[in-house]
């Protein structure tokens, strides 16, 4: 069984990051009453209070003022579960819009440094532009506009150094399967490399089994992705839908 604990105004305080005079504000507005007062008139609160503090501390966040905090927390309809819910729901939201915003000022601050802008075509070296709108526009109709918008994203704001570094362990991961390609698709060699390789994809998008599985086939299937493949093996492109069915099989066990 739980042992309830009582908290001083300098111990509520610390734990919550707020200052003791906060503490004595939201008494003094009956926002927050301490469980008890001693004597001496120091302020005691206990569980029920310092979790009371919590969702006021969360209504804040999101931009209430304490005399709408004050009326929303004394209905008597108010449900602490709820409230829970609908603070996480809108923490994300505030989460994803900072997020964009980050990028923004990333992509600013680049700009004012005089640094080259990355582009998008970057990610697909080796390709024609007609090649790389025809395979973007595909990818629309596969996935959805908003899918291939949100992978793009996420490769101009991981910016031309780090893409560099991520091909540079690409091609690090297709040489050892090249060399490990004697030892069959299934090998334990090459499965290490696959995982890998599956890993370094998460860089661009999130990949279900099936989308990673579907890439794998496009590898021997479309002559514009079996190309790339040839450059390190004869047999690569093959190889790699081998070695991508192989790992997603062993994933369904």
């Amino acid at each position: 069984m739980a042992v309830a604990r009582s908290y001083a105004t300098g111990e509520l305080a610390k734990l919550s990051g707020v200052s003791p005079r906060t503490l004595q504000f939201y008494d003094k507005i009956g926002l927050l009453k301490p469980e008890s007062y001693s004597e001496s008139g120091y302020r005691r609160y206990d569980d029920s209070a310092a979790l009371r503090l919590q969702q006021i501390l969360f209504f804040r966040e999101l931009g209430f003022e304490l005399s709408d905090i004050k009326t929303i927390m004394e209905k008597p309809d108010f449900d602490l579960l709820s409230a829970m819910e609908s603070h996480r729901e809108a923490l994300r939201k505030k989460s994803d819009r900072l997020s964009e915003l980050l990028v923004t000022v990333d992509k600013t601050i680049r700009r004012l440094k005089g640094e080259k802008e990355m582009e998008i075509k970057d990610y697909y070296k080796g390709f024609s532009d007609k090649e790389i709108d025809n395979m973007r526009q595909e990818a629309r109709e596969k996935y959805g506009e908003k899918t291939v918008a949100e992978s793009e994203a996420r490769v101009v704001a991981m910016g031309k150094t780090k893409l560099d570094a991520v091909q540079a362990e690409f091609g690090e991961i297709y040489q050892k399967i090249v060399a490990s390609m004697g030892k069959g698709p299934e090998s334990k060699e090459v499965q290490e490399q696959i995982a890998r390789w599956r890993q370094l994809m998460e860089n661009f998008h999130h990949y279900t089994d099936e989308m990673i599985l579907g890439l794998g086939r496009m590898y021997s299937e479309d002559s514009r992705f079996a190309a790339f493949y040839l450059k390190f093996h004869p047999e690569m492109p093959g190889f790699m839908t081998s070695a991508i069915e192989c790992y997603i099989a062993s994933r369904k066990k």
